[in-house]
């Protein structure tokens, strides 16, 4: 019985110590792994252009209903490609590596990018087409 409670304890205490006290749900944890795939994704990206570019995702415009049938990662990877397209060469990689430190990939109404004060803002919509292209013009534009 003692045996019992202590792995009950234990099993409490991970889950506490996991879940900050609660239980996550699914779109927590779901939200919570593609923002590491973001990540390993980014070290790819700072690995091609020698930079030290910070991402994040941006999770409040992802409509509901579509929430639990896309990839986070798939969807700014286009823009990420983007960017290790410009650092191909070296004038572009020193121009990322000067005007880029950090960016933010999100849903928007509108598919959109800006560049200001260091932060590069891509918003996505869900069914645009040609990411990739659109983010390469934005930056071979801007940078």
């Amino acid at each position: 019985m003692r045996l019992v409670r202590s792995l009950g304890l234990a099993a409490l205490l991970a889950t506490v110590a996991a879940g900050g006290g609660y239980a996550q749900s699914d779109l927590e944890v779901r939200q919570k792994k593609q923002e590491l795939e973001l990540i390993d994704t980014a070290k790819e990206t700072n690995k091609e252009c020698e930079s030290e570019i910070a991402i994040a995702f941006d999770w409040t415009n992802v409509p509901a209903d579509r929430i639990s049938s896309f990839s986070a990662v798939s969807y700014c990877d286009n823009m990420l490609y983007s960017v290790r397209r410009i650092c191909g060469d070296k004038d572009g990689k020193a121009a990322v590596k000067q005007e880029i430190k950090s960016i933010s990939c999100g849903f928007g109404p509108e598919r959109t990018m800006s560049l200001k004060d260091g932060k590069l803002d891509y918003k996505i919509q869900f069914d645009s087409s040609n990411d990739a292209d659109f983010a390469y013009e934005y930056l071979m534009n801007h940078l």
